[in-house]
C-alpha cells in the first residue's frame, strides 16, 4: 500500500507541474502482454511445462504406491497380526512422508517450481529491461510504469530525481563516508529512485506468464 501511495504521489506531482522545464515525462506499457508473445517466454513455459509433467508423474507413481498398500491393508488387516499390521502402517507413513515432501520441494512457496520459472524466465526479463532502458532513454521518458502491476511497478527512473543525498543532508546524518558509498541498497528491489534491477525486481514486478495448461499440484 505504502509503495502504490509512493508512486501515485508521483504521478499526481508530476501532473500538477506547470513549468515545461521541470515537467517529468511518464509513460506506462503492458508488460504481461509482452512477455507471453516473446519467444524466450514462449520456449521457457515450454521446458517449464516439460519439468512439471515429469514431477506430476513422479508424484502420481508415489500416489498410486500409497493408494495400493492402502487398499491392501483395508482388505488385510483384520487377519494381520499385530507386528504385521505395524509394520505396513510404517511403510505407508513413509510412502506419505516422501510424498509430501516431495509436493512441498517441487511446488511449495520456495520450491523448485519457483525457482526454475524465474531462472527460465530470466533472458526475457533481461531483454524486456534492457529494450525499456533504451526507449525511455530515446523518448526522454523520466518514469516508466507497468499498468497493470498490482502496486503501480515502477520499471525506469530517472537518476535526476533521486533525493537520498538531499534527504540525508537535511537530517544531518552527512559524514565523511556517507557519500562516498550510495546510500541506496543496490540489492534492495523495493529502494525507490532507481531503476529496478532486472535480476531480483523484474520477476517481482512482472509474474512470469503460465505454462500452456494448467500446471496442478498432485492430490
Amino acid at each position: 500500500m505504502l509503495r502504490k501511495i509512493f508512486y501515485l504521489s508521483i504521478l499526481i506531482l508530476c501532473a500538477a507541474s506547470t513549468s515545461i522545464e521541470a515537467q517529468s515525462r511518464i509513460a506506462f506499457l503492458d508488460a504481461s502482454k509482452i512477455l507471453k508473445r516473446m519467444p524466450e517466454a514462449i520456449d521457457a513455459e515450454s521446458r517449464l511445462q516439460t519439468l512439471v509433467n515429469g514431477w506430476n508423474r513422479d508424484a502420481s507413481e508415489m500416489q498410486a504406491e500409497l493408494d495400493r498398500k492402502r487398499n491392501e491393508y483395508d482388505r488385510k488387516k483384520l487377519i494381520m497380526t499385530d507386528g504385521e499390521r505395524s509394520a505396513i502402517e510404517i511403510d505407508m507413513a513413509d510412502i506419505k512422508s516422501r510424498l509430501d515432501k516431495f509436493r512441498q520441494d517441487k511446488y511449495g512457496p520456495s520450491g523448485e517450481l519457483f525457482s526454475q520459472q524465474t531462472s527460465l524466465m530470466q533472458p526475457a526479463y533481461d531483454k524486456l529491461k534492457k529494450i525499456i532502458d533504451e526507449i525511455a532513454v530515446e523518448g526522454k521518458f523520466d518514469y516508466v510504469f507497468d499498468r497493470n502491476s498490482k502496486d503501480y511497478g515502477m520499471l525506469y527512473s530517472n537518476a535526476k530525481f533521486d533525493l537520498t543525498l538531499q534527504v540525508a543532508k537535511k537530517l544531518g546524518i552527512e559524514t565523511s563516508d556517507v557519500f562516498s558509498v550510495p546510500l541506496l541498497d543496490k540489492s534492495n528491489p523495493n529502494a525507490p529512485n532507481r531503476s529496478p534491477n532486472p535480476h531480483s525486481n523484474m520477476p517481482q514486478q512482472i509474474p512470469p506468464p503460465p505454462p500452456p495448461g494448467s500446471i496442478v499440484q498432485p492430490k
